[in-house]
């Protein structure tokens, strides 16, 4: 009886977890989107640059505990420690690659070297969208057998959710270095971060959307 009550305890949080998880991502990405949207219309474009770059940084943050929290449920059931090895180093990337997005969007909110920061905080973030994207399509391999149906539908739709993140973090990592380059480094450090708003927004929607489904 003990153990059947630590069992669902520990599921609950799990799902707890990951629907706080998602849905800040989600928040933190829409938060990067609209500030992507002003800066580009000229309201305080420096200002907002930064503090879409923090709110971006956040956002993949928050999807490292989602993605955490879906992954400790997967963990047990894996026959290999290779696809656990796997993840768990790309969780770490990701998170690494959030802070760094956040500090460096802090010290461009400061005025220490602004655009710079801003092109390399872009490359950064990108390579972080690409482990992030990584992980949410290995953890779907993971537990694509034990599912059908209309759970099947919705990974299929996580599956798409992963490949854009990935072309989106490419994309980011060439306007960070175009910026960098010294290329309309505003505009496009902007652009960088309205772009991974988004890609943050959509796989935080996703992944919200099937816990609710499954938990809720």
């Amino acid at each position: 009886m003990d153990n059947q009550i630590g069992v669902t305890y520990t599921g609950d949080n799990t799902a707890r977890m990951v629907e706080a998880g998602s849905t800040g991502e989600a928040i933190a990405g829409a938060a990067a989107v609209v500030l992507g949207i002003l800066g580009l219309i000229g309201v305080y474009p420096s200002a907002l640059d930064s503090i879409a770059c923090i709110a971006a940084g956040a956002g993949l943050l928050m999807a490292g505990g989602a993605i955490a929290g879906r992954f400790s449920r997967l963990a047990n059931s894996s026959e290999s420690n290779q696809p656990r090895q796997e993840v768990t180093g790309s969780l770490g990337m990701e998170a690494l690659a959030g802070a760094a997005g956040v500090v460096l969007g802090i010290l461009a909110l400061l005025g220490v070297g602004t655009i710079s920061l801003l092109a390399v905080a872009a490359i950064v973030l990108g390579a972080g969208l690409i482990m992030a994207g990584g992980t949410r399509s290995r953890l779907e391999s993971m537990s694509r057998l034990h599912v059908t149906g209309e759970s099947r539908t919705m990974q299929d739709v996580v599956y798409v959710s992963s490949g854009s993140d990935v072309l989106v973090g490419v994309g980011t990592i060439v306007l960070g270095i175009l910026a960098l380059s010294g290329i309309a480094p505003l505009t496009l450090t902007l652009v960088s971060m309205l772009a991974v708003g988004a890609a943050i927004l959509l796989g935080g929607s996703t992944i919200a959307a099937r816990a609710f489904r499954n938990f809720g």
